[in-house]
């Protein structure tokens, strides 16, 4: 009975509020029972609108000082690759945000269609998106953390032979500041300016994360519903009209997943598209400096690697849409073998075949609309990329 009672208490805020909590920070949605035009809700656009502005101009700014001094840091483009990704999609989830609402109440109104006990089921794909989205915040904080202590007790040489060794700051910054206040303010600024965008990136990821993993959630509980119907073969609650009704009610559960996954796909293709081609611009860039008899090839390996699963992890939950929505069409194939009420066998394999005939198209999740994403795609990629980088390799070697 207390297992029971467990089952039964979840609902689609308590198992939602996390992940709406991130995006409700980043003021992708808005307040609980308020609008975008509240007070509050403008105050946090206008906080988060201030830290993205200030996070993109760090760097630029650092760029512009870098060309005019006629550098060149191989580094410094991976990086920037990075904000600039990380502020397009910004942008994008801001101006989509009315969308995102629409889709959020979608995944609330898919909830009403569950039964006793599948809630279990849904949670279980959410608590992937949730450790998976934590994992994530956690590693840019200290990341962040890691640059904002170490930046305390380095130092640089003097510019002079006599002068005194130059202070750093924890990031990038479009001026060089020595001298108190003013070192300490810009040092507390990018502290609190890159906080923040650590937690603004992880409300980033929980878009696709949340709303892809809610989408496998649903279609693993319709797929063990129709596997339900033909383990009970025997049972003659599912017999006849009953058995009907409860095929139907498959049908239209599964004909408004496709609906919801339709709207996900045109919602996150351009957040897709944005965030791998960051990563693979990255990837080449990286790849190739590798190729060079660099001393600092260590530390090119390092952001190939860290590059490599950022792609992946574009990848990752479209896969899980793929191998769910695949199921519901084998499902639907052995429900549709087992025996059944005479009356009722035409109607029910009637509707049994539309859902197979649909589920034979998975449900795919693209980059801009052309990049199919899974993980046959990753490693394509990556595959065709190790092999351009060994034809390089080998002509550089001759």
């Amino acid at each position: 009975m207390l297992i029971e009672k467990k089952i039964e208490s979840f609902t689609f805020l308590s198992i939602s509020s996390s992940h709406l909590t991130f995006l409700r920070m980043a003021a992708f949605l808005p307040l609980d029972n308020r609008s975008f035009h509240h007070p509050y809700s403008r105050l946090l656009q206008l906080y988060g609108h201030i830290c993205i502005f200030i996070y993109n101009t760090m760097w630029t700014g650092y760029g512009y000082r870098m060309i005019s001094r006629r550098e060149f840091e191989i580094d410094y483009i991976c990086e920037q690759m990075v904000v600039e990704g990380v502020c397009l999609r910004y942008i994008v989830l801001c101006a989509k945000r009315e969308q995102l609402c629409a889709l959020v109440e979608s995944c609330k109104r898919l909830w009403s269609y569950l039964r006793s006990g599948e809630d279990v089921i849904v949670r279980q794909f959410e608590r992937k998106a949730y450790f998976f989205r934590n994992f994530m915040l956690i590693n840019s904080i200290l990341v962040v953390m890691l640059f904002i202590g170490t930046a305390c007790f380095v130092r640089l040489p003097p510019l002079e032979v006599i002068g005194t060794e130059r202070k750093v700051l924890p990031f990038r910054f479009y001026v060089d500041v020595q001298e108190d206040p003013m070192f300490s303010a810009v040092y507390a600024l990018q502290a609190v300016v890159c906080t923040t965008i650590s937690f603004v990136i992880a409300s980033i990821e929980t878009v696709s994360l949340y709303l892809i993993m809610m989408a496998c959630g649903y279609l693993r509980s319709l797929r063990n519903r129709l596997l339900s119907l033909a383990e009970n073969e025997d049972d003659a609650i599912l017999a006849g009209e009953t058995s009907f009704r409860l095929v139907v009610g498959c049908a239209h559960f599964h004909q408004q997943i496709m609906i919801f996954c339709e709207e996900v796909d045109r919602m996150t293709r351009t957040l897709f598209l944005f965030a791998c081609f960051c990563t693979i611009y990255n990837m080449s860039i990286t790849g190739i400096k590798l190729l060079e008899n660099d001393e600092n090839k260590f530390k090119f390996g390092a952001i190939l690697s860290l590059n490599l699963f950022q792609f992946f992890t574009c990848q990752w939950a479209p896969e899980f849409l793929i191998i769910e929505s695949e199921a519901i069409g084998k499902a639907a194939y052995f429900a549709s073998l087992q025996p059944m009420a005479s009356s009722h066998r035409e109607r029910i394999n009637r509707i049994l075949y539309f859902i197979m005939m649909r589920a034979q198209k998975p449900i795919q999740l693209t980059a801009g609309g052309f990049i199919k994403l899974s993980i046959q795609t990753f490693g394509a990629m990556v595959k065709s990329a190790f092999s351009f980088f060994a034809v390089l390799r080998s002509f550089s070697s001759t």
